[in-house]
């Protein structure tokens, strides 16, 4: 009995050269990825921060913002460079959607890193001065309007914002805490000061997000008037995540004692007005950066400690000596962190050899 081969079918050749092409053109054809690779810590003890109005003191080591070198929405972003990217342990490869909103350009990306950069700022500056017994006043101010919402026209850029249904609010925070408990179609009653010397209300029914919730569609920043002048400066680096750095920075400039100690510490996290420390983005690739820089005391947020428990490009990501990485909740809690003796017993989200 004979047997019965399998029949091998045959591409012809101008086939296989168009497949072949097809398959090479996918390296090189724009994909929807960023690539984020760990950036150099930099040092805030130097002039980063400048003080006046009261005694500032010398300080000693480094107290570092990390950061997190990611591509920008327009970049030409390649197969192959994925591909890479998912091989090489010191970079991660994430959807374009996850890190940048539809359709935002690398313009209006440097802007918006900018405005939660001055946002963190102002913040770490409001909780350092609070924590070192500094009483300053605020106010909430609209900055922007949404087009698309009821409160277009009514309410201005500007306007100063003095109640919401005859409750005072000391952030946008607790406002949106009061609307999740509404619904779009609701009206809420919002008192504003204009040109710093009318009063005005105005009745405002609350439009509807995608999700369902609902909100006013005003952008309102808090803006304070601190007792000293305070500046922080900061070269190629945006976004919230500094703020926990920057107020352990100003209350290392404005106190005798030496929180830091001649050691190198770095960390990240985003910071309230109150002193709450928030999570961030890019844990990984800022470990990994600090690590490279010889960091012995990293400070992380307490809700990333599980994000960095399950990161397991943190081994073998370079430098020398232990690293400890240490979660904290608050500004408070990092100073006494920092405030332990090098023996002491450190909270820990681990430690990187």
């Amino acid at each position: 009995m004979k047997s019965i081969l399998p029949v091998r079918p045959k591409l012809p050749t101008p086939t296989k050269i168009a497949v072949l092409l097809l398959l090479v053109a996918a390296f090189f054809l724009p994909s929807p990825f960023v690539i984020l690779s760990p950036g150099t810590p930099q040092n805030i003890l130097g002039s980063a921060i400048t003080i006046s109005g009261t005694k500032s003191y010398p300080t000693t080591g480094k107290l570092s913002v990390t950061s997190v070198m990611v591509t920008d929405p327009d970049s030409y972003i390649t197969g192959f460079d994925v591909l890479y990217g998912w091989f090489d342990n010191n970079r991660a490869v994430l959807p374009r959607a996850e890190i940048y909103p539809k359709g935002e350009s690398t313009a209006q990306s440097i802007k918006n890193g900018t405005d939660e950069m001055n946002g963190s700022q102002v913040n770490a500056t409001a909780a350092a001065l609070s924590y070192l017994g500094y009483q300053s006043t605020s106010k909430l101010v609209i900055v922007e309007v949404n087009e698309k919402s009821n409160a277009y026209k009514s309410l201005l850029a500007e306007d100063e914002v003095i109640s919401i249904d005859d409750k005072k609010f000391t952030s946008q925070a607790e406002i949106i805490k009061v609307l999740d408990q509404k619904t779009p179609g609701d009206l809420v009653s919002i008192k504003v000061l204009r040109s710093g010397s009318e009063i005005i209300t105005k009745q405002v029914k609350l439009s509807a997000r995608d999700d369902g919730s609902a909100f006013i569609g005003i952008n309102i920043e808090q803006k304070f008037v601190f007792p000293i002048d305070v500046k922080i400066q900061l070269a190629e680096t945006g976004g919230p995540s500094g703020g926990l750095i920057f107020a352990l920075g100003v209350i290392e400039k404005l106190t005798p004692n030496d929180l830091i100690h001649s050691r190198n510490i770095a960390g990240t996290g985003t910071i309230t007005s109150e002193g709450k420390v928030g999570p961030i983005g890019g844990i990984a690739e800022k470990i990994i950066g600090a690590k490279r820089d010889g960091v012995k005391i990293f400070l992380a947020p307490i809700q990333n400690c599980s994000d960095i428990k399950n990161q397991s490009q943190l081994t073998n990501s370079g430098g020398s000596g232990e690293m400890k990485i240490v979660p904290v909740a608050t500004l408070a809690e990092a100073i006494s962190v920092l405030n332990l003796p090098d023996n002491g017993k450190y909270p820990s989200c681990g430690v990187i050899s």
